[in-house]
């Protein structure tokens, strides 16, 4: 199965990338964007798989144990050396100038290891504190050859213009909830688990609950970052910023635990465990 099925909803943008690489157009630098939920990492990582496949060149062959090939396989599992992914560090939160220095910029200068091209995943670039934008843009500004960054976002207009103006855009829909036609009885059920886990002390039963329906974790993940989401817009309507960044932070973590279910098919129990792991060593929003 092509890694492109698994985006369902995403046929506009899964499109604009198909031709990129059919007409072998795919530029540098791309800038995904989208609403909370929309699933750029996991299209970074198809694109990865697409680009990089030795079985179905411009399609990839997924990340199953049974059929994959070795390239799709390592960038499945995090481990393909010329897929490197910058996520957000330490109690800020942020993609620091070390992360880009280290893994982006002392890499661009050498040819990729296995693969035809190097790529740079930065799994939400308005992270990036002000000294790692500015290096990341040096880096765009002279494009090294086999090289492509993928830089994903829900707010680019937050980025710098310069670096939003040296990439391709490609713009995601919502993604990752229930289609608008499911059933009201699974719907309702979605939403209550994805309620529940967006509270603070959620019941340790939670992640048995919600692997009971399978297919559902990452529709679960997505209401819950859902509604955090808005009580952080809420919040911050109301000029109680620290509500709002606690908000936020705890969306992040859930939402960073999507692309593991939904793309890298991690067991959804043992997933929402560690994730409610996660959200106890973070800030509480406390009561709405």
């Amino acid at each position: 199965m092509s890694v492109w099925q698994s985006l369902g909803g995403q046929e506009r943008a899964v499109a604009q990338l198909q031709r990129s690489i059919a007409r072998d157009r795919v530029p540098h630098a791309y800038l995904f964007s989208g609403p909370p939920g929309a699933p750029l990492v996991d299209t970074a990582i198809a694109l990865a798989m697409a680009l990089a496949c030795q079985r179905a060149p411009g399609e990839g062959c997924g990340d199953a144990p049974d059929a994959s090939c070795g390239a799709c396989a390592k960038i499945a599992s995090g481990i393909h050396p010329d897929v490197v992914t910058l996520v957000r560090e330490g109690a800020a939160q942020i993609v620091p100038i070390e992360s880009v220095r280290n893994q982006v910029i002392a890499r661009v200068g050498f040819p990729p290891h296995e693969g035809a091209i190097r790529m740079f995943i930065i799994e939400e670039a308005t992270a990036m504190a002000p000294p790692a934008a500015n290096a990341l843009l040096k880096t765009l500004e002279e494009p090294p050859p086999r090289t492509l960054v993928v830089m994903c976002t829900t707010a680019p207009d937050q980025l710098l213009p310069t670096l939003r103006s040296r990439c391709q855009r490609v713009r995601f829909a919502a993604g990752g909830a229930l289609p608008a036609d499911a059933d009201p009885g699974r719907a309702a059920r979605v939403a209550a688990l994805g309620a529940e886990l967006a509270r603070d002390a959620a019941d340790p039963t939670l992640p048995v609950r919600v692997a009971e329906a399978k297919g559902d974790a990452a529709p679960v993940l997505v209401a819950a970052a859902q509604a955090l989401h808005v009580r952080a817009a809420a919040a911050a309507s109301a000029g109680d910023a620290d509500t709002a960044r606690r908000a936020a932070s705890r969306a992040q973590a859930i939402l960073s635990w999507h692309t593991a279910v939904a793309i890298h098919n991690a067991n959804p129990q043992l997933a929402i465990e560690a994730l409610l792991a996660q959200l106890r060593a973070l800030p509480t929003v406390g009561a709405a």
